[in-house]
């Protein structure tokens, strides 16, 4: 079948497949996915079911193992100027539990949490309760809580507060630190809370106590792995597209939008592209990925324990937050000899996605890229900075957030995209050495930031 033929058939898929919403419904009925839980294991099995039923071949389980985290107990209340409980306060991933007794300390607001505002009140902060918002610059680049954590961490901060910017009584959560417990303790606060603290901060002084308790353990998670073999598929020609998608959320909601849109669409491409095999060019490997949001961990670890099998990989297409109301959008992570050929994929597919240069640091791409691999990211969020991520690592990201329309057009464009980069007739992009990839992070400014987070890779 040629490639036109092809592509209105995979249209015609997505846009009357049952089972596309069907498989969103039963990843959020599990519940929140997240690492560790039984939630997280039912979905597992249902995902390898899933591309099992779908006749991938090479269906398996990948499992490593990992620091585990457990909430417990969450109290946070306002001493001084006068009582007042805050009552949203739930920990961070990752938080260690507070000493015997809580944790007693003034509060320092630095707003934003920028590499500017740190310096601006770095003098006062040792010994102190650092607050801040969940929001970022109007302009430029959005700054993550990790990021704002480590500043924290550094400026010798006893305790860390992280407030949502938008109203709605929702705290946010979210991980401090990349596979391991964070230094300090970390309290996500809603937006009407994290308010109370910077009006008292503003008139004077304002002392919080926080009384924290959480568990680790040592804890087994699985990839759930399949693939479409192409024509060259076991031979030294072989290569090898993976498209990948993380399965867990957090331990608050259904993580609907993030990220069982991207699972759902991942699912709905090895239906599709299943009856395929041996007739494209390029294997499609499909990565349902474990512990992504306990600091893109899961990912991490599959690049490291299979680096001396990813020579083939020519590709890496990462399905994060799927659904939104913007239109679609493809980051080609600052690998800009990708910029033509998806252009000229959008140009062919009549479809203009929007293109972003950006370096995505806090998702799946990030660990292959970090290996030279060309990486792209297909999302839906946006990037409105008022909004940042909405309702997402909230409690709200529930499946009434995602509109099956929305989910129908982001599986298209997945589909039509998927099938011209394991179709094309050339290169897909060029394997960066370990100095250029450290190049790209500096020529975006993202090593400080990444320095802020642990996560910078080069010594």
């Amino acid at each position: 079948m040629d490639l036109i033929s092809l592509d209105k058939t995979l249209i015609g898929e997505v846009w009357t497949s049952p089972d596309l919403y069907a498989n969103l419904e039963a990843l959020c009925d599990f519940g929140s996915r997240f690492a560790g839980t039984p939630s997280e294991r039912q979905a597992r099995d249902f995902i390898l079911d899933r591309f099992a039923t779908y006749g991938l071949q090479n269906v398996h389980l990948d499992p490593f193992n990992y620091v585990g985290w457990r909430r417990g107990t969450c109290q946070a209340q306002l001493l001084s100027p006068r009582g007042l409980p805050l009552p949203s306060a739930q920990s961070l991933v990752y938080s260690p539990s507070t000493p015997e007794g809580g944790l007693r300390s003034e509060v320092i607001d630095v707003g934003m949490g920028s590499k500017e505002e740190f310096a601006a009140r770095r003098a006062e902060i040792a010994g102190k309760i650092v607050l801040a918002s969940s929001a970022s610059p109007p302009e430029g680049r959005r700054i993550h809580r990790r990021e704002k954590y480590g500043r924290a961490v550094e400026a010798g901060a006893v305790g860390f507060l992280f407030a949502n910017h938008l109203p709605g009584m929702l705290a946010p959560t979210g991980s401090l630190r990349s596979g391991r417990i964070g230094e300090i303790p970390g309290v996500g606060l809603s937006y009407e809370d994290g308010f109370v603290l910077t009006r008292y901060c503003r008139q004077g002084e304002a002392v919080v106590e926080l009384y924290v308790r959480n568990e680790t353990q040592p804890t087994e998670a699985w990839h759930v792995v399949g693939e479409v073999p192409g024509r060259n598929a076991g031979t030294p020609e072989e290569e090898i597209i993976v498209v990948g998608a993380h399965y867990d959320g957090h331990d608050i909601a259904q993580g609907a939008m993030d990220n069982a849109s991207g699972v759902a669409v991942l699912l709905e491409l090895a239906r599709i592209f299943s009856p395929l095999r041996g007739q494209l060019p390029r294997t499609l490997r499909f990565i349902a990925f474990a512990v992504e949001e306990l600091g893109v961990l899961g990912s991490k670890e599959y690049v490291k324990k299979h680096r001396h099998e990813l020579e083939p990989v020519t590709l890496m297409m990462n399905l994060d937050a799927c659904v939104g109301s913007d239109p679609a959008e493809v980051t080609f992570n600052g690998l800009d000899d990708l910029r033509p050929l998806l252009k000229g994929f959008a140009a062919d597919m009549r479809y203009q996605f929007s293109l972003n240069d950006r370096i995505v640091t806090a998702s799946d791409n990030f660990p292959f890229l970090m290996e030279g691999i060309p990486a792209i990211n297909l999302t839906r969020r946006g990037r409105d900075p008022y909004l940042g991520r909405g309702y997402g690592h909230t409690a709200a990201d529930t499946l009434d957030k995602v509109s099956e329309v929305d989910l129908r057009e982001s599986a298209m464009v997945a589909a039509r995209l998927l099938l011209r980069a394991a179709s094309h007739d050339g290169p897909l992009g060029r394997r960066r050495s370990q100095d250029e990839v450290r190049d790209m992070l500096i020529s975006q400014g993202l090593e400080e930031p990444l320095k802020a987070q642990d996560k910078w890779p080069f010594h």
